[in-house]
């Protein structure tokens, strides 16, 4: 759980917090965001929490960049990344909590934006915003897109959550008291512990978006997510995941929404196959085919199962 903040002393409105694992390269372009937004000590705090890096030392980045602006925490050991979450919600004293990836970026008037949103719709939970991806290099690959053209309430959002993961770490904000009353991220899932928890979010607050801003979410062949798909780690996780979101949502909202998250499910690991191709990991492509068999056998997913084999068929042996 997350235990509330004692009120009897002054909050900043926003919470930064900062998860770092072995991403110190990219820490400095995230803290450079961040800090060019900074509204000051009494209306932000930003704290970097640093999952035991043993490739890098986040620490100097932090003491030359932030020189005494930014909180540093460091893990003893190797906890995981929903731990590591934790541990940041913890240290946090704001009212608005936001969840920036060492390696990921805010544009510019980002904190503005939100801030006015949740002040005009104060009702919500939580709040988010399109994401670019970029590569290691910060060139944009794609991008979330956008789930409402105005600023305001979605509609239908739970079954939408359900059906597939749409919202990014970096692009969401959530209210401190959300956590407080729902928990934080669950321990049980190395990856898609965000998807969980928007799913519980949404369970019982509203969520809004705000098509104004934009963060930028990177995607690397060392991140956590690249890794996790390439080992093969990742189709576990996510099987296991859609078991516990099913133990706590009502059977008629489960029933109504399995088929077609199956098949965007399917969809999903379809999208994935290029690079356990690319990466020569031939077994780990067999297992994310059968995989994503297991979700949904209709023709057109079927279709896309061949065509990517066939177009990707010069990587493997």
């Amino acid at each position: 759980m997350v235990e509330p903040v004692d009120m009897s002393k002054p909050r900043p409105l926003w919470s930064v917090l900062i998860p770092t694992h072995n991403c110190a390269r990219y820490l400095e372009y995230t803290l450079d965001s961040v800090l060019r937004q900074d509204r000051g000590e009494n209306q932000m705090e930003i704290i970097v929490v640093d999952d035991f890096s043993t490739k890098d030392t986040p620490r100097e980045i932090v003491e030359r960049l932030g020189k005494g602006r930014v909180q540093f925490i460091q893990q003893s050991e190797n906890v995981g990344k929903a731990r590591n979450y934790q541990t940041g919600l913890e240290a946090s004293r704001g009212h608005l909590i936001h969840q920036l990836h060492g390696d990921d970026l805010v544009c510019d008037e980002f904190y503005k934006s939100m801030e006015n949103a949740f002040k005009q719709f104060p009702q919500v939970g939580a709040f988010f915003c399109e994401s670019q991806y970029i590569d290691a290099d910060g060139r944009v690959k794609g991008r979330t897109g956008k789930d409402s053209e105005t600023s305001g309430i979605l509609e239908n959002w739970l079954d939408k959550l359900i059906i597939s993961q749409r919202i990014q770490t970096p692009s969401i904000i959530v209210r401190r008291e959300v956590y407080e009353k729902l928990g934080g991220f669950d321990n049980r899932l190395p990856y898609f512990e965000d998807w969980e928890m928007w799913i519980r979010i949404a369970t019982t607050y509203s969520f809004g978006f705000n098509p104004d801003v934009q963060v930028k979410y990177r995607v690397y062949p060392e991140n956590t997510s690249s890794q996790s798909l390439v080992s093969g780690k990742r189709n576990r996780v996510l099987r296991n995941a859609i078991t516990i979101v099913d133990s706590y949502l009502p059977k008629e909202v489960v029933s109504r929404c399995k088929v077609e998250r199956a098949n965007e499910t399917a969809h999903y690991l379809i999208r994935c196959i290029p690079r356990t191709i690319e990466n020569r990991q031939p077994l780990t492509w067999f297992l994310l085919v059968l995989e994503t068999m297991r979700y949904s056998v209709r023709p057109h997913i079927l279709y896309y199962l061949f065509i990517f084999t066939i177009r990707y068929r010069r990587f493997l042996p």
